[in-house]
């Protein structure tokens, strides 16, 4: 199984509280128990009773899929010295060129490509941000002839008069989806209006 989109966030998010935490107590080689209840605190980890279960899975699924290093460079996993079957995690400040600890990490490192996302998880954020097309202004459907009240019907903002609202949305929605119908279904208009608009716009070709 490939890395997710949503994996990919999480460990970045990871990577900077994690960097970000090293350098207010000024300090190296903590273990994943020690960064369990910072990350569990700020929602970045599911919490469990069992001091960071689910954190240490997660760093096994990144190593499994090599991308650990890229995603999480100040973890450093160690084989345990009881029992090479068991992994232990420390982690360690990252430095840039200059010998200093690197404050802002890269958003997208260098040797990893962000994964595109699923069709759930689009779908998840079509869910998400619905409220802000429901917020757009409408039109009188007084104003519609017959054809396009039945073009309705498919598409309830079909026909509707494009604001810079609309615009950032969509132009929002198609950098992160990549997908003209799934930024259509968001926006309750036809494909065929959202590909003229993007086209118009040279966001598309």
């Amino acid at each position: 199984m490939e890395l997710t989109h949503e994996e990919f966030q999480k460990a970045r998010r990871i990577s900077k509280e994690i960097q970000s935490y090293l350098e207010s107590i000024n300090a190296d080689g903590l273990r994943s128990t020690d960064l369990y209840p910072i990350l569990a605190r700020k929602n970045l980890i599911e919490k469990d009773k069992e001091n960071g279960l689910h954190f240490r899975r997660f760093l096994h699924r990144l190593m499994d899929l090599g991308v650990l290093g890229s995603l999480i460079p100040q973890c450093k996993p160690q084989k345990n010295l009881n029992n090479n079957s068991f992994t232990d995690w420390y982690f360690y400040r990252v430095y840039n060129k200059d010998k200093e600890p690197q404050t802002v990490l890269d958003k997208e490192p260098r040797d990893i490509k962000m994964p595109e996302l699923s069709d759930v998880e689009i779908d998840e954020l079509i869910k998400e941000w619905s409220p802000e097309v429901d917020k757009l202004p409408k039109r009188n459907l007084s104003d519609f002839d017959y054809p396009k009240l039945d073009t309705r019907k498919s598409y309830a903002r079909a026909y509707e008069i494009w604001t810079s609202a609309e615009i950032h949305l969509m132009t929002r929605a198609y950098n992160k989806f990549k997908k003209i119908d799934k930024v259509a279904s968001l926006l309750k208009r036809q494909p065929s209006a959202v590909k003229r608009k993007l086209e118009e716009l040279n966001l598309i070709k």
